[in-house]
């Protein structure tokens, strides 16, 4: 038993049996030990969670970007975020809520603001949308996983009402997008707000040039 194999089983057990049922015990019971034994690799269950989320980070497959137009460069490092939390859907609410800030984010945030350094942003505002993009991909991430509201078919009473009954009741906007709001492409959602952030990135850059 190796703490890597514990932080394993911890992954497996979460993404079959969801991470409401996670415990030390299960991890154990799923290495095949005592639940005391896991404390000779691991200080707690805290502690595994963050492990668990530095495995999804570290899957985070960092573009070779130096030489793509940055506009591109930060669309394939958000993509491989994307790519790297679905893995483990179950899991990904660690990365988003927890370990951002965590040392397996730190080569992503590098390479994040070495392709905002390449657009001709200073270093403040260089950080500043870095920020925004992390915000971005967590409420986008999350809303993904089913950790935020996706608005798709779920608004409570709203969906089964007829477009007359939706004017009436004082709601002509939902009325109208009704047939948007009833379906979500996670994907497609993903790409649409990633491309507002980049013309919006752009707009800075040629304010500063």
């Amino acid at each position: 038993m190796t703490r890597d194999e514990i932080v394993r089983q911890a992954l497996v057990v979460a993404e079959t049996e969801g991470m409401e049922k996670l415990s030390l015990h299960k991890i154990a019971a799923a290495v095949g030990v005592r639940t005391m034994s896991l404390y000779n690799h691991v200080g707690d269950k805290a502690d595994v969670l963050d492990a668990m989320a530095d495995v999804i980070l570290k899957g985070i497959v960092i573009p070779d970007a130096d030489e793509m137009p940055w506009e591109d460069a930060l669309r394939a490092l958000a993509r491989a975020f994307r790519v790297a939390a679905l893995q483990y859907p179950h899991s990904a609410p660690l990365v988003l809520t927890r370990r951002l800030n965590a040392p397996a984010a730190m080569p992503v945030v590098e390479a994040a603001l070495r392709i905002l350094g390449r657009a001709g942003l200073d270093g403040a505002s260089a950080v500043h949308v870095l920020r925004a993009v992390i915000a971005f991909l967590i409420g986008t991430l999350s809303r993904e996983v089913g950790f935020a509201p996706t608005y798709a078919g779920a608004i409570p009473g709203v969906v089964a009402m007829r477009e007359r009954d939706l004017i009436e009741s004082g709601l002509p906007a939902v009325a109208a997008a009704s047939a948007e709001l009833a379906v979500c492409d996670h994907e497609i959602e993903m790409e649409f707000g990633l491309e507002l952030l980049l013309d919006a990135v752009r707009r800075r850059v040629e304010a500063l040039s």
